[in-house]
């Protein structure tokens, strides 16, 4: 057994770790100092006002009796010859943004310069950016995709995603993916989109995506509220745009068994988390990653390291609920590929990785984790200089129970 303690902050690997060639060594411990800094999620939003939950209301439309929803990509025609041509990749990765130009939130906001370098890049030929929808339908069948396949999202629908970055995107050519609240539209808060403008994005091509009625800790509130949430916020967008999204984004990317399992019933094909990482068939189709993109974390290096990455591809991982039982949480996996110099580095603690035989990848924390949120992120070289990245977020109660 191989044991390697890592110091999360520093990204430096104690005496008595994996060997390896001192310079690929290097490399992996840089990489992966920016897998954790690049991991950082768009902080919560606590400058909005939501309404409080509403679980008093029947909603009598749901997912089930939906619409079809209309073509919803700015260049279908692109998608659908990207995965004619498609060769054997198999894996995509997906950014997520928040707001645009909107200096005050740093925290959720890019800049405008930013997003013009993302774009830029993007444009290269090596990347074949793609609607979220045809990447989730093509991994969920397991088609082959073309190699570096994309996607942009846009979480709570903020009006400067339709003043400021539409307008980029769409003269890119660029399909997004909005996810919508829609208790925020129903308040009419002058920081969100209208109904009216999220009608107008749909005829132009955006696709929309479910983000829940009220934007709760839905794995921090009863399951009937989650549910309610669900059905509400589907009878919401039945009634204004004929439809009910066939994607979904936890809120704060917080989940957990149950939550995951009502997001089922309801009827979405796929749900997106906040930790970071590529994904291929592999992944939990409704816990699947994203790198998050904000002011703080959205330089143009970290944004190409991002994404040129591909999945760490594992199985039997540990904590199989996103939010934790016990704390310190017994983290671990199994490796699905060969990979000798896999790191991993928490958001909190000290870690200890320990190598059982060559797949089974364990790693324990000096003590117990603070309530909220809690990540950890593992990466491992791959083919051509790039990196494979398995990102994972949990949720940490209050009132966890603690053990030595």
């Amino acid at each position: 057994m191989q044991t390697d303690k890592i110091i999360p902050n520093s990204g430096i690997a104690a005496k008595g770790g994996m060997t390896g060639g001192y310079m690929r060594g290097a490399l992996l411990t840089a990489a992966t100092a920016l897998a954790f800094i690049l991991s950082a999620p768009a902080q919560a939003q606590t400058e909005q006002t939501v309404p409080p939950a509403q679980t008093n209301q029947s909603a009598q439309t749901g997912p089930n009796d939906q619409a079809t929803p209309p073509s919803q990509t700015a260049n279908k025609a692109d998608n659908k010859a990207a995965l004619q041509n498609a060769g054997s990749a198999a894996s995509a990765v997906v950014f997520m943004y928040h707001r645009f130009d909107e200096g005050e939130y740093p925290s959720t906001n890019t800049r405008v310069d930013q997003l013009s370098a993302h774009i830029s890049e993007l444009g290269k030929s090596k990347y074949h950016v793609m609607g979220v929808a045809d990447i989730v339908s093509a991994i969920s069948a397991g088609k082959a995709l073309p190699d570096r396949a994309i996607g942009i999202t846009v979480d709570d629908a903020y009006r400067s995603f339709y003043s400021v970055a539409w307008p980029m995107f769409k003269k890119a050519g660029l399909p997004v993916t909005v996810f919508v609240s829609t208790s925020q539209l129903d308040a009419g808060y002058s920081s969100y989109m209208t109904w009216d403008m999220l009608r107008d994005l749909v005829k132009q091509g955006v696709t929309v995506g479910g983000h829940s009625d009220n934007h709760a800790h839905l794995s921090s509130v009863p399951i009937a509220q989650t549910r309610a949430e669900l059905e509400n916020s589907a009878k919401r967008f039945k009634q204004e745009l004929g439809f009910v999204p066939e994607l979904f984004a936890y809120p704060y990317g917080e989940a957990d068994t149950e939550v995951q399992q009502a997001v089922r019933d309801a009827g979405y094909k796929a749900a997106f988390g906040q930790q970071s990482g590529g994904f291929d068939k592999s992944a939990d189709m409704f816990y699947l990653p994203r790198f998050a993109l904000n002011e703080h974390y959205g330089s143009l290096d970290r944004f190409e390291l991002a994404a040129n990455s591909l999945p760490l591809d594992v199985s039997d991982l540990t904590p199989a609920n996103y939010t934790l039982q016990r704390n310190p949480p017994a983290f671990g996996f199994t490796l699905l590929k060969p990979a000798n110099d896999v790191k991993c580095y928490p958001s909190e603690g000290t870690a200890t990785m320990s190598r059982l035989g060559d797949e089974r990848v364990e790693v324990r924390l000096d003590g117990p984790v603070s309530p909220g949120r809690w990540r950890i992120n593992c990466t491992a070289g791959g083919p051509d200089g790039r990196w494979r990245w398995l990102g994972m977020l949990y949720t940490v109660p209050k009132d966890i129970k603690t053990s030595g």
